[in-house]
C-alpha cells in the first residue's frame, strides 16, 4: 500500500483511536492465509499487520481484531466469512470477506486481488476496485 494511503489514514487514526484495532502479527496474517486456501495480496497484509482492522471511511475493514468502534462480531475476516458461508452467500465460498455495505451486502477480496459486492436484492455481483489498496482509498472518498 503506498505510503500516502497510510498516511491519511494514520493521521485519521491518530485523532480517532476508537476506529483501528491494532497491529496484528505476521503470524495472524498467514492463519488467515491458510484457512482461506490463498495467498493474500501484499496491500491486504500490509494493512492487516499496521491496522488488524479499522473503519475506513463508512465501512469496517476486516483482518484480525475489531476496533472499540466496530462491533463484536465483526472482530475477524475469518469469523465474517464463516457466517456469511453459513448463509450460503453466492462468491462467499471463495473469497474472504473484507467488508460489507450499510445494506448488509458482503464486501470480498478474491484470489486475484480484486474487490467484489454481492446484492442481495438485485442477486448481482459488482467490482468494487481492483486492488485492495484501491478499495480503501475508494472507502476514504466515500
Amino acid at each position: 500500500m503506498n505510503e500516502i494511503i497510510f498516511s491519511k489514514l494514520d493521521a485519521n487514526f491518530s485523532k480517532h483511536p476508537v476506529l483501528v484495532a491494532g497491529p496484528a502479527s505476521e503470524a495472524t496474517v498467514t492463519q488467515i492465509e491458510t484457512w482461506i486456501g490463498f495467498t493474500l495480496p501484499d496491500d491486504y497484509k500490509a494493512f492487516v499487520t499496521r491496522y488488524g482492522g479499522a473503519i475506513v471511511g463508512p465501512y469496517s475493514v476486516f483482518g484480525h481484531g475489531a476496533s472499540d468502534a466496530m462491533g463484536d462480531d465483526e472482530s475477524s475476516a475469518i469469523r465474517v466469512t464463516e457466517r456469511f458461508r453459513s448463509q450460503r452467500w453466492p462468491g462467499c465460498e471463495s473469497t474472504l470477506v473484507i467488508s460489507m455495505d450499510h445494506a448488509g451486502n458482503a464486501i470480498t477480496l478474491d484470489q486475484q486481488g480484486f474487490v467484489h459486492r454481492y446484492d442481495h436484492d438485485s442477486g448481482t455481483t459488482e467490482q468494487l476496485a481492483v486492488s485492495f489498496e484501491d478499495f480503501i482509498n475508494w472507502c476514504l472518498k466515500q
